[in-house]
């Protein structure tokens, strides 16, 4: 009987205790992973003509993931001081997120690629600009001089300060108005201090007796020299003849110059 009145308070007492102990708390749920979104993109070459390849191309997705990105690429295109956009065209972006597109240059100006997720809300931009070019060839000034009046005897000498060229042909025009028949001289670019004239040397022309052409190329060979211009006029018969001679000449070389449209 002892016994058995213990264990019948013990069980008692563990039940009061058990019923006065609190409910256990739920764990709280996990908190919601922020979904991040990017994209890598470039507009490739940096430039080019006209016609010229474009290719879009880069990486567009969720941050962190190399699957599960696939989704549709759009591609819009802004001109160079304008406002409008108009679109060039779409492409998939695979599982991993990679894209390419090829499309034809037109003028200067700015891509836009716009990334949607297939199966989620989620979204990405990225912009890259591309520069276009022509290169025109323009005749570019070298030098010009001018003299009236000048008696040329013994000689009419004219020369210019030394300056860089481009080893391509140089452009001269010559004009020349002397009184004189027999009136005549020759005109070069060269490096030589002493202008050193050789017969046929394709830096000069020579006109005797004031023959010759009044346009026409000198093929010097050099990137550094100056002009040189040496005139005689045709001797008087007496001391009241004149003798004088209206001289000038103008250089100018084509080179090509880079325009961005």
């Amino acid at each position: 009987m002892g016994s058995t009145r213990l264990l019948t308070i013990g069980t008692a007492l563990v039940a009061t205790l058990a019923g006065s102990a609190p409910a256990a708390a739920a764990p709280p749920p996990p908190p919601k992973t922020e979904i991040n979104t990017g994209m890598q993109f470039a507009a490739g070459p940096d430039e080019t003509t006209p016609g010229g390849n474009v290719v879009l191309s880069g990486w567009a997705g969720i941050e962190g993931r190399t699957t599960g990105n696939a989704g549709r690429v759009e591609f819009h295109f802004r001109k160079k001081g304008s406002d409008e956009q108009v679109y060039v065209g779409a492409t998939d972006a695979g599982s991993s997120g990679k894209f390419r597109f090829t499309t034809k240059a037109t003028v200067s100006g700015e891509y836009n690629a716009h990334y949607r997720h297939r199966k989620m809300a989620i979204t990405a931009d990225g912009t890259d600009s591309l520069n276009v070019y022509v290169d025109r060839p323009v005749d570019r000034f070298l030098y010009s001089w001018r003299a009236d009046a000048l008696s040329c005897l013994p000689a009419c000498v004219a020369q210019g300060p030394d300056q860089f060229v481009t080893a391509g042909p140089i452009k001269v025009e010559l004009t020349r108005e002397c009184l004189r028949p027999g009136s005549g001289g020759r005109i070069g670019f060269t490096a030589d201090p002493a202008n050193t004239y050789t017969a046929g040397a394709p830096g000069w022309r020579d006109f005797p007796d004031g023959e010759g052409p009044t346009r026409f190329e000198l093929n010097p060979g050099l990137t550094r020299g100056h002009f040189h211009l040496e005139w005689t006029s045709g001797p008087a018969a007496d001391d009241k003849e004149l003798t004088s001679c209206n001289l000038a000449f103008s250089a100018t070389q084509q080179h090509i110059e880079r325009q961005y449209v």
